[in-house]
């Protein structure tokens, strides 16, 4: 052990090494109160109450880490000296590069051993050290934990490592613990796995540190010192001391929902000089996190269920295994119904001791009942509050989730329509067609169909015990027209309008789109079926185009040629005699035809002769040796003036003149009635025959002479019809 003089020569030669500027590696603010360390110190699962700060003002503060070796981020640091490192003043604190400072500062006049203002210590810490202790800082406050655990890390860093291991100056600082299920107030500051308390000579390194006695530090428990924890920080840039542990971590159990008690204290121990500080991580004293962790039977990349076919494991964990049981509160929610969609699970489950997880497997049940997914959160609960503090949350499908990659589509005859799911690989998969059709890979994710007329697509897969349920996507075929123009090559006569033929089919699909171009001569070319017309002598070339909604395209071709009118002259107009025989006369075209025919002799001739019994217009088409027409007409009048002669004596005595009663001038009038009568009113001679007349006799006796009545009815070929009555007088 060197004397307490050597170390105090040793502090004010090094203080002159202090140096002007501090690079902003780690910042310190101290003069915090008590409330702001705890807040800041305080996580998950602790609930506090009373926080008391024993130590000047300075010697306690936060930091904030932005490049260092130290291994913690933000926290709050205790120390046995000065916190913050003042460059203005030369005050080394905690922060600073450790070749320019050098804290080793007293606390109250800042002199050595001031016999005016004692620095206080501690008798917790001394019991602990087995020495006497100044220069202490205190904080401590009550606390409520969640749960059956409590942990926080920390680094502990000191200048008395350099020379002063495995000597008397062996700082000395401690976590002390009191409340339900702790016998006294321990130190939970303890090398990982023993009940030796983290200090200088339990942490050092002799080979860096040069020790003093050795011993010393062997005589803090079996094993010590742990080189493994101490951090070498000679040549450091954001901390000051020279040298500090490895990140460690004060853990005890705990009784869930009681009120503990909390004392972190750090002294320089034997003198003041030679600083030594404690930096705890910010929110890292809490209560034993619990954990949960839901598995599906499917496997660890699937982060749901699927009704009647999966089942679900929920772990329940903490951090670090306990001598004590502990027991998780848990609770349920999400629109899946408990014990409804779900087999019955419960509402806690307890954690053996010594161990850190239980579990247990529930089933989603199927319900049959379409509803997409619903969710199921399973929470831990607070056992003090009842608020959630952990939670899982899980889908459970109807089916095995998938998307079509592809929607409803439309192709042409003769492509493929490509059929894609966006789903899992490990899915074993099913694609089919009605009709049925061939698909180019079945079992695949993504393949193709050859459709020859709208199809129906379904899909299907299935992994483990579970399936999906069956998509569908249409593929509508549009057919590629066939086209028949008939004639494709035609020709025509000039003037004459001429209707195009087409054929389009399939018959099936009726939703073409035409157009025919050019579209000169044609009275409408967006018409499947237009006329052409052109007063012109050419040879024309068309081409139709046939079109579906889709573009489902084909074409075809037509050439009209147009040929010359012939010009047919023809006789004029005439009257005509009833019964004449008239002739008629056309030139002009190679071949004729009269109409009508009946009055014709000759009816393809040129030149034929008409009987003139009716009044009639007669038609010649005169066709060329293209079959082009050309039509005229002749009007025949026909005059059917004609007279008849009824003689007023007659006398039958054979002399040859003059012997029978008849009617002259009959050519082609028709005689219904001729009838004669006596004077007494008694007919004696009647006739329909034109030719015939009466001799005088009745019954075949002469008649007397003297006067006869006559009544004589007669049609003519234009049908009028005359009437005769009068006398005739037989003479002898």
């Amino acid at each position: 052990m060197l004397p307490t003089i050597n170390k105090r020569l040793l502090v004010i030669l090094l203080l002159t090494v202090f140096h002007s500027t501090l690079e902003a590696q780690v910042t310190v603010t101290d003069s915090v109160s008590a409330d702001e360390l705890v807040q800041h110190l305080v996580g998950t699962g602790i609930s506090y109450a009373n926080p008391v700060l024993k130590c000047d003002s300075t010697q306690s503060g936060t930091f904030h880490v932005i490049n260092s070796n130290l291994g913690i981020g933000d926290g709050i640091i205790l120390t046995t000296g000065r916190a913050e490192t003042d460059p203005a003043t030369g005050t080394a604190g905690a922060n600073g590069d450790q070749n320019a400072y050098f804290a080793s500062a007293g606390i109250g006049s800042g002199v050595f051993n001031d016999p005016i203002n004692v620095r206080i210590g501690d008798t917790q810490l001394e019991a602990l050290a087995n020495k006497p202790t100044l220069d202490a800082c205190i904080l401590e406050f009550d606390f409520v934990p969640d749960g059956d655990s409590l942990l926080f890390n920390y680094v502990f860093g000191s200048e008395e490592y350099d020379t002063y291991s495995c000597s008397n100056y062996n700082d000395v600082f401690g976590f002390f613990l009191s409340g339900p299920g702790i016998t006294g107030s321990p130190d939970i500051a303890l090398i990982p796995g023993t009940s030796i308390p983290v200090a200088i000579n339990s942490t050092t390194n002799p080979a860096v540190t040069q020790p003093g006695t050795l011993t010393d530090c062997q005589s803090m428990g079996p094993g010590s010192p742990f080189a493994q924890y101490y951090v070498d920080n000679s040549n450091g840039t954001s901390i000051t001391y020279y040298g500090f542990t490895t990140i460690l971590t004060a853990r005890a159990a705990v009784v869930p929902c009681t009120t503990y008690h909390i004392k972190l204290a750090i002294a320089d121990c034997q003198d003041g000089g030679l600083d030594s500080g404690v930096f705890l991580e910010a929110n890292s004293f809490r209560s034993t996190n619990i954990k949960l962790d839901l598995s599906s039977s499917l496997g660890s990349d699937y982060d749901y269920l699927v009704e009647g076919c999966s089942d679900a494991t929920l772990t329940v964990k903490r951090s670090t295994p306990f001598p004590i049981p502990q027991t998780v509160y848990l609770g349920y929610s999400g629109n899946a119904g408990r014990n409804i969609d779900y087999s019955p699970v419960p509402d806690s489950v307890t954690i053996p001791a010594n161990d850190t997880v239980v579990s247990f497997t529930f089933s989603p049940l199927s319900d049959n009942i379409s509803e997409g997914f619903e969710t199921l959160q399973i929470n831990v609960l607070n056992p003090c509050t009842g608020n959630v503090i952990d939670s899982v949350t899980f889908k459970i499908y109807d089916y095995l989730p998938y998307n079509l990659a592809v929607t409803d589509t439309a192709i042409c005859q003769g492509k493929s329509v490509r059929l894609e799911v966006n789903g899992d690989t490990n899915f074993t998969w099913s694609w089919r067609s009605v009709p049925d059709g061939p698909i180019e890979n079945p079992s695949a994710m993504s393949t193709t169909g050859s459709p020859d007329t709208t199809t129906v697509y379904y899909v299907s897969g299935s992994y483990l015990a579970c399936v999906t349920d069956t998509a569908d996507i249409v593929a509508t075929v549009e057919p590629i027209p066939i086209i028949d123009i008939y004639p494709n090559d035609t020709s025509f006569c000039l003037h004459e309008p001429y209707q195009i033929h087409v054929n389009v089919g399939p018959s099936y699909f009726n939703n073409y789109t035409y157009l025919w171009t050019p579209a000169i001569a044609l009275d409408d070319p967006t018409v499947k079926e237009p006329s052409f017309y052109i007063n012109g002598f050419n040879t024309y070339h068309y081409m139709l185009t046939v079109q579906t909604p889709l573009g489902c395209t084909n074409y075809d071709t037509l050439s009209i040629t147009t040929r010359p009118m012939p010009e047919i002259t023809v006789s004029s107009d005439f009257m005509a005699k009833y019964g004449d025989v008239v002739p008629l006369h056309a030139e002009g075209a190679t071949f004729y035809t009269w109409t009508p025919t009946r009055l014709l002799d000759f009816p393809d001739e040129p030149d034929p002769h008409a009987t003139a019994i009716d009044t009639a217009t007669f038609q010649v088409i005169g066709t060329d040796q293209y079959g082009c027409r050309d039509t005229a007409y002749v009007k025949m009048n026909v005059d059917y003036t004609m007279s008849e002669s009824i003689p007023s004596a007659f006398s039958p005595n054979n002399d040859g003149r003059n012997d029978v009663f008849h009617i002259s001038n009959l050519k082609y009038q028709r005689v219904i009635e001729f009838r004669v009568f006596n004077r007494w009113g008694q007919e004696v001679f009647t006739t329909t025959d034109g030719a015939k007349g009466w001799d005088g006799t009745f019954k075949g006796a002469p008649q007397e002479v003297g006067v006869y009545h006559y009544l004589i009815r007669i049609t003519t070929p234009e049908g009028k019809m005359r009437t005769y009555k009068g006398d005739v007088t037989l003479i002898r």
